[in-house]
């Protein structure tokens, strides 16, 4: 039996996620999905599997010359028993040469991005991200 899932788990977890994210490890950040995970991205009308996704940012975001800056927001947690959390939280993100493919590199900046993370817990009760919802604000 796992130990028992804290809200500082999942918070640390999430902060992880981010933190990995901004050493643009594709290997690392594709590790934090479970298999079968599924993430609806920013902008995006479908889901696609969260490896994927991973893969997806790798590309657009994890070039050398790219800058990534982000800061978090308060992390609240939903605790779903012992093997499975809700992380629902907002987040400030900046990249600089976001590469769009065909040559085309373009800045972003989000000034409120919306996130919610569903964590369960592996075989080796690692937390992995079983589905992501990232979204911006509608003016």
């Amino acid at each position: 039996m796992s130990e028992k899932l804290s809200t500082e788990d999942v918070q640390q977890a999430v902060k992880r996620f981010w933190s990995t994210f901004q050493t643009k490890s594709e290997a690392a950040l594709n590790s934090f999905y479970a298999p079968g995970s599924t993430v609806f991205q920013v902008g995006m009308g479908r889901t696609e599997p969260g490896r994927l996704g991973a893969m997806r940012r790798a590309r657009e975001y994890f070039q050398a010359g790219t800058r990534l800056d982000l800061k978090l927001g308060a992390i609240d947690v939903f605790l779903l028993g012992n093997e499975a959390a809700v992380a629902s939280y907002t987040f400030q993100f900046e990249a600089s040469g976001r590469d769009l493919g065909g040559g085309k590199r373009v800045d972003e900046k989000l000034a409120l991005v919306r996130a919610t993370h569903v964590f369960v817990r592996d075989e080796r009760a690692v937390l992995r991200i079983a589905h992501e919802h990232l979204s911006v604000p509608v003016a």
